[in-house]
């Protein structure tokens, strides 16, 4: 899905109906979730009715839902930097780049590599014009 072309509450909406799925396919009731979450049925009803719904209590509805492990992909770059920093020694300022400095792709791109030489000869050899 693409969650950049949409709008908060399109993205709420989607939400709301993934909860409601994911509820029906475990087989569970309005009123299960609701215990399990901790929340109120009324607060369950209403986000699959695409109500709005806090953190909070997305986090109790995922964690009911036994879904709490999809958080990980939001917070996995973050994980990271805090990796990266204590390895490193000290605080990452900014963005990590992995991009090869343009020089170095430029001398990479003006000698021809082995396998180009041999095709090229091999090309002129067979061509005829």
């Amino acid at each position: 899905m693409k969650f950049n072309t949409m709008n908060n509450d399109e993205i709420i909406l989607s939400l709301c109906a993934r909860i409601k799925e994911t509820r029906i396919s475990l087989a569970l009731t309005q009123q299960q979730l609701a215990e399990r979450a901790q929340v109120g049925i009324a607060t369950i009803k209403r986000i699959e009715k695409g109500g709005g719904l806090n953190l909070d209590t997305l986090i109790s509805v995922l964690r009911a839902l036994d879904k709490l492990h999809n958080l990980d992909a939001i917070l996995f770059e973050s994980e990271m930097r805090h990796f990266h920093d204590s390895h490193e020694g000290g605080e990452r300022i900014g963005r990590l780049h992995v991009r090869q400095p343009v020089a170095e792709l430029k001398k990479k791109s003006l000698a021809p590599q082995a396998d180009e030489l041999n095709f090229s000869t091999a090309l002129e050899k067979t061509l005829r014009w």
